[in-house]
């Protein structure tokens, strides 16, 4: 009679490899934000993967807008537009003496710094909340009617939360330079060129659009739609950057618009 062979026993299961910390997420996404889309592709999703940096990113705008509104020369810059513009309308016809005047009368009432940093801050907050999203969607649909690919909205929402901390990092600059230059529209762009920079030039918007770190923050969601969707990434550089240069034309032309009314 031969021996029963003996029967192995079974092997405990591997636990899976560690994920990457929310802190190394944040700091990675400058450095290696390849790896952290890895990550986030193969992690189960996590409120604070997005929570967490949209907070950051509200925080960091509200005390960017009390900074800005705090000075000044920025405040005297803001009212010489808005009476600019208020100036050429009456000079078209689109507004008599005594609206315009009655217009600057509000005007001022809203533009002493306390108002201006609380209306600044609300904005601020909202924004933060809706650029994450609205990013999110727009790589979640690009995923789906250009690259064919299937992935969950909130894997999309994390890319586009963490990607902001490289909007912080702008936006601190950006504080930085209107703090030294004391006016508004500067950053890291051709706008520096401008000395008079004027909003209802549609030159001077231009100028302004082609901002590095706008570049930096495009690619870098670029990076994070090819790791999700899993379609080379200079197919989705090419997608996301003509979505961006659209979307870009058409703020300036709404903006111009707006100026305009």
């Amino acid at each position: 009679m031969e021996p029963i062979p003996p029967i192995p026993e079974p092997q405990p299961l591997e636990s899976p490899a560690p994920t990457m910390s929310l802190a190394g997420k944040l700091m990675n996404v400058i450095a290696a934000p390849g790896e952290v889309f890895d990550d986030i592709k193969a992690a189960p999703p996590r409120v604070a993967n997005w929570l967490v940096p949209v907070l950051f990113f509200a925080a960091v705008s509200v005390i960017a807008v009390c900074i800005l509104f705090a000075q000044p020369a920025i405040r005297q810059n803001i009212h010489d537009q808005q009476v600019k513009a208020l100036d050429q309308k009456v000079q078209s016809g689109k507004m008599t003496q005594a609206q315009e005047d009655q217009a600057l009368q509000m005007m001022d009432k809203f533009m002493g710094p306390t108002m201006l940093a609380v209306f600044g801050s609300f904005g601020a907050v909202l924004n933060s909340f809706i650029s994450v999203f609205w990013w999110a969607l727009v790589l979640w649909l690009c995923g789906r009617w250009f690259l064919k690919a299937q992935f969950d909205y909130l894997k999309a929402v994390e890319v586009a939360a963490l990607a902001t901390v490289i909007l912080v990092l702008g936006m601190i600059l950006s504080t930085l330079l209107a703090v030294i230059l004391g006016r508004l529209y500067v950053g890291p762009s051709l706008a520096l060129l401008v000395s008079d920079f004027d909003p209802t030039r549609r030159s001077h918007l231009l100028l302004g659009a082609t901002n590095v770190v706008y570049f930096w923050h495009t690619g870098v969601l670029a990076l994070g739609l090819a790791k999700l969707s899993g379609a080379p990434v200079t197919k989705a550089v090419i997608i996301l950057f003509s979505y961006w240069i659209l979307a870009e034309l058409l703020l300036i032309a709404v903006g111009l618009g707006a100026w305009t009314l």
